[in-house]
């Protein structure tokens, strides 16, 4: 079962980060193709331009840690696709952390589909990175933050 682990440094505070991250309607602001996102409870439903849609159990949604978990049924050719996000406090701001291993449905297509996987991380976490780095909070603003 192929695993990945990619992250990227945020030039805000690991609060600011989480703001965004912790967000779970705006997933597609920062990851290409979704076009509509809603939540049920702790179920996430993105819909995606071609009209298919995956849905999203979230687990362990923690704000003290700053981080949850995901299973995702549906949208690709994979199963026991999970992962998780989070965001860890660095000297210089936060970093965003996503974890995610699935198991391809056709295993002689697991290179490509890793392939492509690994391939998108680093796309979804920039986008994510500049979302982020647009609501650095400045003088006027830090008072008027809110929690996720």
């Amino acid at each position: 079962m192929p695993s990945f682990t990619h992250s990227i440094q945020v030039d805000v505070d690991p609060d600011t980060a989480w703001q965004v991250l912790g967000d779970l309607t705006t997933v597609d602001r920062w990851i290409p193709g979704i076009t509509q996102v809603e939540l049920d409870g702790m179920t996430r439903v993105c819909t995606f331009a071609d009209g298919h849609t995956q849905h999203e159990a979230i687990l362990d949604y923690t704000p003290a840690t700053r981080s949850y978990r995901y299973t995702i049924d549906g949208g690709l050719p994979v199963a026991d696709n999970q992962g998780r996000f989070a965001v860890e406090p660095t000297p210089r701001g936060a970093t965003i952390v996503w974890e995610s291993s699935f198991r391809a449905l056709d295993p002689a297509a697991e290179a490509e589909i890793s392939r492509l996987w690994a391939g998108m991380l680093p796309v979804v976490l920039g986008n994510l990175k500049t979302l982020i780095e647009q609501r650095r909070p400045g003088p006027a603003t830090t008072a008027g933050k809110h929690p996720a």
